[in-house]
């Protein structure tokens, strides 16, 4: 197991960071699946204000979701937001967006461009959306050996 004919090499070495870029779950998260479930992380939760409920709105144009805070006892129109999981997780069943307005989800998206706008509403842009990853597909970013 001696070899050493390429120790020598002149390398062009980069430096892994090791903290620099914030992990998935310290960021806003959210999917949709072709059911209509949509799932937000802990933290997209807590910057639309921890509400029990949401008015989903949806942008034909722009083709673009939108979910607003709303109070259940208050709004007709609200959808409950339950718990998913034991990673703080939330689930918003929003089958009905798909009906009203004729989205078909071939499988599930993932939103990694969540942002609020200046009225507070979490905007999910289908545009910009991507197929989550499954794990025994490989990334094609990723070398393998």
């Amino acid at each position: 197991m001696l070899y050493s004919e390429n120790v020598n090499v002149r390398r062009n070495w980069e430096v892994c960071t090791r903290g620099a870029a914030a992990t998935r779950w310290a960021s806003m998260y959210a999917s949709i699946n072709k059911y209509g479930d949509i799932v937000i992380n802990r933290v997209a939760h807590e910057k639309l204000g921890k509400p029990e409920a949401c008015q989903i709105l949806y942008d034909r144009d722009r083709e673009t979701i939108g979910l607003k805070r709303a109070k259940p006892e208050k709004d007709t129109e609200a959808f409950p937001i339950r718990d998913r999981g034991k990673a703080g997780g939330l689930r918003i069943r929003a089958n009905r967006l798909l009906r009203e307005f004729g989205i078909t989800l071939l499988e599930t998206r993932v939103f990694h461009r969540c942002q609020l706008d200046n009225r507070g509403v979490l905007i999910l842009d289908l545009r910009y959306s991507q197929p989550l990853a499954r794990r025994y597909k490989r990334s094609s970013g990723m070398q393998h050996y």
